[in-house]
């Protein structure tokens, strides 16, 4: 997370349904890993707008910076 003027800028990974709430509250943006369908199923319901099925892409993302 990095400080840009008083406001935070950062993501959170996870993969259970309460993460996306927190993240909000955080100012955060998330990105929900979810491993099945039913996974990606609640973490939409919960209003997951990115999910992915693997961390790989992410990791490479990262590792790039």
């Amino acid at each position: 997370m990095r400080s840009t003027g008083g406001a935070a800028t950062g993501v959170l990974i996870g993969s259970t349904v309460p993460e996306p709430t927190a993240a909000r509250q955080a100012g955060l943006r998330f990105v929900a890993l979810a491993r099945d369908t039913t996974a990606g199923r609640l973490l939409k319901e919960a209003g997951c707008e990115t999910t992915v099925t693997s961390l790989a892409p992410l990791l490479e993302a990262a590792r790039s910076l």
